[in-house]
């Protein structure tokens, strides 16, 4: 909630602003002078302070010396009844955002409120699209049964303010279900942020979490918003959850329960509304055993539970995935990628430990390695495709013979681009002869 702090001694001026105010539903804190002002500003966070210049006890100018050390983000209006142009000047030279001249159209000052406060939320969008272009927009794959259950319980709670818990093994697309569900939820149009719980130092976690003060620890030379606050009134996703330490666990436990929380080296409660959704890879239930994670925060987060399938259990989704995924590598001097029914063969006869990610990165592979627009298995990785060929032939020579001139015959095809001629001068035979052995091995092109 917008949140503003109103200095003014002129009893009827300050009453008749704050009615006003108030209309818009911002939360509003009023103080005659600039001593109580000061004393407001160290207590509370706020987005926007509308000041006298002239005041008893301390003036609006040594008021906006004093907000801009202790909140520098906060924006300052100065309001006077003694206007001059170096008056302005000061003002905007120690900081101040704007300055009116009383007597003023109130409708003017809501104007310029909500100007600031626009561009305040343009900045909050900036870091929040800053980070969210770091990552291609990739959706959701996949039309199997286990996949189409995924998709019915995303449509079902998008829309609901639940805590959601995604699980499953890594790399089967926890966090582009997370995107989805915010996509789908009535806060698409806010902040959607995302913070890895893996990949920070435990002593910069809280930090990242929920922000410092100025001067918390060494290097805190300016105040800093953490994630949650970033993520006010948007989705905030916690990945790889499991990771958390165990002091932040509880901090956390009273976010979700509260919605309030406090900076690292500050005492000001910042009250924030985030939806939270939680990514892990690891079984919790079996960390909370092992007394790693806290059974209470696991029944807060599991609200709404959503496993996310292996790509093993909906292999007949790889063609599918693999459309997606070439299209990423579209250079503009090739056409798009397609894949060979044999390479289909050998993706599909595969485990995938590492499931769509790894696939992902197989395409990429192929992609670069392909000497043409169709990818086949010599473009794969040759372990991938052990699992593909016949290999129970036993012992028979003339079989095993068989398999090896026929592979032999298709690596030579692919190499000359399916040109024949050129196919059979590399294997040293004629072209009629080629045509024969295809024909009988029922190769196709």
């Amino acid at each position: 909630m917008i949140r503003i702090l109103l200095a003014e001694d002129d009893e009827i001026m300050r009453i008749s602003v704050y009615d006003r105010l108030k209309q818009f539903e911002w939360q509003v804190d009023q103080v005659e002078n600039g001593l109580d002002g000061v004393t407001m500003v160290k207590k509370n966070d706020y987005h926007l302070v509308i000041s006298d210049i002239r005041m008893p006890g301390m003036d609006g100018l040594k008021l906006l010396e004093k907000i801009k050390l202790h909140s520098p983000e906060t924006d300052v209006i100065i309001m006077t009844a003694y206007g001059s142009v170096n008056d302005a000047l000061e003002c905007l030279r120690k900081g101040a955002s704007d300055y009116i001249l009383k007597p003023f159209d109130i409708d003017d000052l809501i104007i310029r409120c909500n100007r600031i406060l626009e561009f305040q939320r343009v900045k909050d969008q900036i870091v929040t699209l800053t980070e969210n272009c770091k990552v291609i927009e990739r959706k959701l794959v996949g039309s199997a049964p286990v996949m189409q259950q995924v998709y019915a319980i995303i449509d079902q709670v998008a829309p609901t303010n639940a805590t959601i818990l995604i699980t499953g093994e890594s790399g089967t697309g926890k966090e582009l279900a997370a995107r989805a569900i915010h996509k789908a939820s009535l806060r698409k149009d806010k902040p959607f942020i995302s913070i890895n719980c893996a990949a920070i130092p435990e002593g910069l976690m809280e930090s990242e979490m929920f922000g410092h003060e100025r001067g918390a620890f060494t290097g805190a030379d300016r105040k800093r918003k953490g994630k949650f606050e970033l993520a006010d009134n948007g989705t905030l996703l916690l990945d790889e959850l499991g990771d958390l330490p165990g002091p932040l666990q509880a901090k956390l436990l009273r976010v979700l329960q509260e919605g309030s929380f406090e900076r690292v080296g500050g005492s000001k409660t910042i009250h924030v509304n985030v939806r939270v959704l939680a990514c892990t890879a690891k079984d919790l239930q079996k960390e909370v055993d092992a007394k790693r994670f806290r059974q209470d925060l696991l029944f807060r987060l599991k609200v709404i539970p959503i496993t996310m399938p292996p790509l093993r259990d909906h292999k007949e989704d790889i063609f599918d995935l693999c459309s997606h995924f070439l299209q990423e590598f579209i250079s503009p001097h090739r056409k798009a990628f397609s894949l060979s029914p044999e390479a289909l063969t050998c993706l599909q006869s595969y485990s995938f430990p590492g499931n769509a990610r790894e696939l992902h990165n197989l395409m990429e592979r192929a992609s670069v390695l392909s000497k043409g627009p169709v990818i086949y298995p010599a473009d794969l990785p040759t372990e991938l495709c052990t699992e593909a060929l016949p290999l129970d032939v036993g012992f028979n020579l003339a079989d095993n013979m068989a398999i090896a001139e026929q592979e032999c015959l298709k690596k030579a095809l692919r190499h000359c681009n399916e040109n024949k001629t050129k196919t059979a001068d590399l294997l040293g035979i004629s072209r009629k002869n080629l045509w024969e052995k295809l024909k009988s091995y029922q190769v196709e092109e």
